[in-house]
């Protein structure tokens, strides 16, 4: 009797029963707790995720992931055939949404899953701290980063959270110039977006161009992290907090001789903002809201809106810019006669990419039965580039 088909199984949930299991080392404990859950996320999905149904039909409702995921599930090995076969079905899905109802788009499934483990690490965190060992073993490893302690302020009591501030202060006047760090939080894909603002400013002349708004938003994010990492800091400014990823962005621009100048500004921004918050506090637990809007953040999208305004008149004439599906929708929302001029080129350029994914994942597995690799074709980056121009800084896959 053959046996009964085992359930799938999901990404599993890091143990953790208290707020001493995350205080094992020095640095942040919730960043440690949140990049291991992640990794297991990836790993889990590069294994049998891929695989699963209700993980592909949960891709093709969001279009793929972010462009910061995109990239890491591209770094792993094995990537070219795995998500050659993912592809073909979310270009497939971006299809039907281009010919379609103009939808607002589901969160990126890995952002989900890393938001929640952030949460758990850092309820857990907060709640612990009530305990005075846990507080002195807190203070003993530095407390939390910018970025979670600016998550923190949105949603703990004022008590926990001014004693992580003055402990976060505590950290950053001990810490050295060659381990600050850590203070600004873990972002395994801040070296991939160093490489790609390195590629932008060295390509010249005439470059394939995967979505205009996008790269004019990646210019516009360059220029505001190298004024960021000049020598003029300015006045603390609890407008000027940054998101954790630009955060990390502008410190890696710094290098190690402004870095720590840079760090300290940004802890004195919020905690110019944590003073500023009301009194009234949000519970742990409940959903967590941004802490504001990043300058940077700003920057970049304010010139993407500004590229993708202009070419919307050029679009009404069927002679738009290049622009990726995410952007192809925003502009259908936003004016739907421009975005039915531009569809028939961009339903095209979809059916196109359906068509190379098939041919590519069809080598690939005659390849495989064979015992040989295949040529990598590209086509699984082309379509990241398609769905997401974001992911190459705006430009075409190999174009960097």
């Amino acid at each position: 009797m053959p046996a009964a088909t085992p359930l799938p199984r999901g990404p599993s949930v890091l143990t953790l029963y208290s707020a001493m299991d995350l205080l094992t080392s020095p640095g942040c404990p919730v960043c440690r707790y949140a990049a291991e859950a992640s990794d297991r996320y990836l790993r889990w999905f590069a294994l049998e995720g891929h695989a699963q149904p209700d993980t592909i039909t949960r891709l093709c409702g969001s279009l793929g992931t972010c462009a910061s995921h995109t990239r890491r599930l591209m770094s792993q090995p094995g990537a070219s055939v795995r998500l050659t076969a993912v592809y073909r079905y979310v270009v497939m899905a971006a299809r039907d949404r281009l010919t379609g109802r103009a939808e607002r788009l589901p969160a990126c499934p890995a952002c989900d899953h890393d938001t929640a483990a952030t949460g758990r690490a850092l309820d857990t965190l907060i709640e612990g701290l009530s305990d005075q060992a846990t507080r002195y073993r807190c203070r003993q490893l530095g407390g939390v980063c910018l970025p979670h302690l600016a998550t923190a302020a949105t949603t703990a009591r004022r008590e926990p959270v001014a004693w992580l501030t003055e402990t976060m202060r505590d950290a950053i006047g001990k810490v050295g110039t060659p381990r600050y760090g850590w203070v600004v939080g873990t972002d395994p894909d801040a070296e991939a977006r160093a490489a790609l603002r390195s590629a932008l400013r060295s390509t010249g002349g005439w470059t394939p161009v995967a979505c205009a708004p996008c790269l004019a938003g990646a210019h516009a994010e360059r220029n505001a992290l190298e004024r960021l990492a000049g020598p003029a800091i300015d006045a603390p400014d609890p407008s000027l907090v940054l998101c954790a990823g630009h955060l990390a962005d502008a410190a890696t621009a710094a290098g190690h001789d402004s870095g720590p100048v840079l760090v300290a500004w940004q802890a004195d921004c919020l905690t110019a903002r944590i003073a500023a918050r009301p009194t009234r506090w949000l519970p742990a637990g409940r959903q967590r809201r941004t802490v504001g809007d990043c300058a940077v953040c700003q920057a970049r999208d304010a010139a993407a809106r500004r590229t993708l305004a202009d070419g919307t008149a050029a679009a009404q004439a069927g002679t738009g810019p290049a622009l990726c599906v995410r952007h192809h929708l925003s502009l259908r929302a936003a004016n739907p006669r421009a975005g039915d001029a531009l569809a028939r080129a961009v339903v095209n350029a979809a059916d196109g990419l359906i068509s190379d994914l098939a041919d590519a994942f069809d080598r690939a597995a005659a390849a495989r039965s064979r015992g040989a690799a295949a040529r990598d074709s590209g086509a699984w980056r082309r379509a990241a580039a398609f769905l997401d121009g974001a992911v190459f800084g705006g430009l075409q896959a190999g174009a960097q």
